[in-house]
């Protein structure tokens, strides 16, 4: 009795696991649709946003791109600064910025002006730079002036009380492109010298990542500050740069002011602008 009921005991037990593994399979073939439903629920909820707000962009980013082709914005300066020789020729920097995302200012121009104490203009001068890359910020020295009062027969050097600037880019020399100048240029400062002769020698290296509008030279500018960072003046040269390679630079300042500070900057010089 003891051994049939032992049995009997066994074989319900058995009955009782093999239950419970028959609810086990029907629980799992009931979750798992939940379960691969949620799946992709939470596919959904984490890529869905992602890529819609991906196709939200690249709309933006179109109609950006149209409205700036449209109208663009205008160059800005943002800020500059000069100083006049002994000659009466005026030493000046400016700051340049294109606030487009999308379109290029191609040969922007920079007027000029200089007066006296009376406001009168002694000269009104236009310099052509080089295009303006979107959304990036360029410096560019020049020299401006003249050199004696346009007086007849005069001879004496008339220095300007003030100089004014201004940059337009001409009616329809804006051009779409996806390149920017930030990170393409990379400094590396010598220090700056004083030469027999009196003028001060900046060197150093300049490299160029890679190769912006075509351009196979690069124009280095050093910018003199104040001591509140504001611009004072600046110099140039355009040296030879290919990718990859740092080419060397000095350039030198005649009849510099006095300054705190100064930076040096590079952008792309394409050979027609050198010319």
């Amino acid at each position: 009795m003891t051994m049939k009921f032992r049995a009997i005991g066994w074989v319900a037990l058995s009955g009782l696991f093999a239950v419970s593994l028959v609810g086990c399979a029907a629980q799992s073939s009931q979750t798992a649709p939940a379960g691969s439903e949620q799946a992709v629920v939470q596919t959904e909820e984490t890529q869905g946003p992602a890529a819609g707000q991906a196709a939200v962009d690249e709309q933006a980013d179109a109609a950006t791109a149209e409205q700036e082709a449209a109208n663009p914005a205008e160059l800005q300066i943002v800020d500059s600064g000069w100083f006049a020789a002994d000659n009466g020729m005026v030493d000046f920097a400016v700051k340049v910025q294109n606030p487009n995302k999308t379109v290029e200012a191609i040969d922007p121009v920079i007027e000029v002006v200089g007066k006296d104490d009376s406001g009168n203009v002694i000269f009104d001068e236009t310099i052509e730079t080089p295009g303006v890359l979107p959304d990036s910020t360029y410096y560019y020295s020049y020299v401006a002036g003249s050199t004696a009062d346009s007086s007849a027969n005069s001879t004496e050097v008339v220095k300007p009380a003030t100089v004014e600037f201004s940059i337009t880019t001409p009616e329809g020399s804006w051009e779409a492109t996806d390149q920017k100048l930030a990170d393409v240029y990379v400094v590396q400062d010598g220090g700056a010298t004083d030469t027999q002769f009196g003028a001060k020698e900046f060197t150093g290296t300049v490299t160029a990542s890679e190769s912006l509008d075509g351009a196979t030279q690069s124009r280095v500018d050093v910018v003199l500050l104040d001591q509140d960072g504001k611009i004072e003046g600046g110099y140039f040269k355009i040296v030879e740069t290919e990718p990859g390679q740092a080419a060397d630079y000095d350039i030198y300042a005649v009849g510099a002011p006095q300054y705190a500070s100064y930076a040096v900057y590079a952008s792309p010089w394409p050979e027609e602008d050198a010319a």
